[in-house]
């Protein structure tokens, strides 16, 4: 089958759900065009594997980088849309499928007569950054025409109409492969996911001078400490050196981002974390409130708690107390979301919706 999957981002083998489902498929043999819809600067199509192509449709107004296009009427974003897809010449009619994911790829859905799958990877306030009824109404149409929903959200976010066609599919995680690996615990960490605490990461640089702090999945050109290390968005197997290196994980979320994730709980880049028994500080957001010393969590709600915990594993480190052992509990409550075990959900998902 030729299937059309569409992101905001570039396909690549990360984590992200999008992209699993897009190797998934192109595994099992089917033909894969991955669109960017849209991209700020033109690029040109590209073979990026034997079965999967990457495409770009480019958006010249950049209607998306201004500021005030949540003022424009629906009828004019909407318009300006259709416009530029049906400017990119793209045939939609040569696809059995096209998967939609949730945020900016939802405005294809009224330029297409493809059988849709949705996979709904975040809340749409969070994928569009607003709460807009236009956005509700924009996802909901997808829901109401899509073969079957795959989605990362919590199952009691369910649209009730729609829950018989609506499956709870995580990504999990990749497993990082320790055998005859020589863990080193020494005096640098990890630093993880969405949008950064910065204050709070300063004052631990400051206070840990001799300690590295490696972030992961950030660029900054402003001058910053030198125990700070940005390493940009890296794929999962060009981190893992750093992860298995690391004294602990920080997942710092500044507060108003914890908002958007109060329907998302674990995330991939913790769960590996947790795989490798790192400790791992994190603020607390969705389902994860409370700290839980079996999963080695340390949970905090503001700063002088967070000081306070990190002040604990850098004196557990210090005083040679810091294990990477792994609690029977922990390693159970992994085992169904390592990606092995997801692309098994998959297999059932796809054979009983795709015909």
């Amino acid at each position: 089958m030729k299937f059309l999957i569409v992101s905001d981002r570039e396909y690549r083998k990360t984590s992200r759900g999008i992209d699993i489902i897009t190797a998934y498929l192109s595994d099992k043999g089917h033909s894969i065009d991955h669109l960017v819809f849209f991209t700020r600067k033109k690029l040109q199509d590209k073979q990026v594997s034997e079965n999967i192509k990457q495409l770009y449709i480019y958006d010249f107004i950049k209607l998306f980088y201004i500021k005030l296009q949540f003022l424009l009427p629906s009828f004019i974003i909407t318009s300006y849309f259709n416009h530029i897809i049906k400017k990119s010449g793209i045939n939609f009619k040569q696809y059995d499928y096209v998967i939609l994911e949730s945020g900016k790829p939802l405005f294809l859905a009224s330029v297409i007569d493809n059988k849709i799958i949705y996979r709904q990877s975040d809340p749409i306030f969070t994928a569009l950054n607003s709460n807009r009824r236009f956005y509700k109404n924009l996802e909901l149409n997808v829901i109401k025409r899509s073969v079957f929903i795959s989605s990362a959200l919590d199952k009691k976010y369910f649209i009730p109409d729609f829950k018989e066609k609506t499956f709870y599919w995580h990504s999990g995680f990749v497993p990082c492969k320790t055998d005859n690996v020589n863990i080193n615990i020494n005096k640098s960490f990890i630093i993880l996911g969405g949008k950064i605490d910065w204050p709070l990461i300063i004052k631990f640089a400051n206070k840990y001078k001799d300690y590295k702090f490696n972030i992961i999945g950030f660029y900054n050109k402003i001058p910053i400490q030198k125990n700070i290390i940005i390493n940009g968005y890296l794929e999962y197997k060009d981190y893992q050196n750093i992860l298995l290196s690391s004294s602990a994980a920080i997942i710092p979320f500044t507060k108003r981002y914890t908002y958007k994730l109060k329907q998302i709980s674990f995330t991939a880049k913790l769960l590996v974390s947790m795989h490798l028994g790192l400790p791992i500080l994190v603020r607390a957001y969705s389902d994860i409130q409370e700290s839980d010393i079996n999963k080695k969590l340390s949970v905090y709600k503001n700063h002088k708690e967070a000081l306070s915990l990190f002040d604990s594993i850098v004196k557990k480190l210090e005083s040679g107390k810091l294990t990477r052992d792994v609690s029977k509990e922990t390693t159970e409550f992994l085992e169904p979301q390592i990606m092995e075990n997801r692309l098994k959900e998959l297999d059932v998902l796809f054979s009983k919706w795709i015909n």
